[in-house]
């Protein structure tokens, strides 16, 4: 049997997937986080940012300080989204390939899905739409960045296609 790169990719986002169930099926995940009245610096920081038109970002500070969990689930599913990705796009099936974003959001929320109905039977854990929609959010963030990347890599060769090439002779 010969290791490929979609095998490799395939082991990967089964075994992230994997750790994700394992996280899932803990009773609670408590990830120590000080009150950010402890910090000094967290207070100038606010202040500037309020001063200088920026309280939005504040606000999305505070948001995600206040909600930390669902800015778990769309980091952990950002992850997977990548991984995802990599699996579909390394695939020998064309279709698997060309629409691999599209794959990776739909596979991941349906296992994102599978996850919370899992979730709802341990003890201490909640289900809750809310955090299938922050996975959607971590998998389609993660698509976007990736299709940027790509639009990125392929401006680059095209510019360094175009440039003529200096022959000073």
């Amino acid at each position: 049997m010969q290791i490929t790169k979609f095998r490799i990719f395939a082991a990967l986002s089964v075994t992230y997937a994997a750790l994700i169930y394992y996280l899932s099926s803990l009773s609670s995940i408590n990830i120590p986080i000080r009150n950010y009245v402890d910090f000094p610096l967290a207070h100038q920081l606010k202040d500037f940012l309020e001063q200088n038109g920026l309280s939005f970002v504040v606000d999305f500070m505070f948001y995600c300080y206040y909600n930390i969990d669902k800015v778990q689930h769309i980091v952990l599913y950002f992850g997977f989204g990548v991984l995802l990705y990599l699996t579909f796009f390394n695939s020998e099936k064309y279709s698997f390939k060309k629409y691999a974003a599209i794959f990776a959001i739909v596979v991941g929320i349906l296992y994102g899905i599978t996850d919370e109905y899992h979730q709802s039977f341990v003890p201490g854990r909640v289900s809750s739409t809310a955090d299938i929609f922050a996975n959607g959010i971590g998998l389609t963030i993660a698509q976007v960045l990736i299709l940027i990347l790509i639009v990125m890599k392929l401006i680059s060769k095209k510019r360094k296609s175009s440039t003529p090439t200096d022959n000073k002779g």
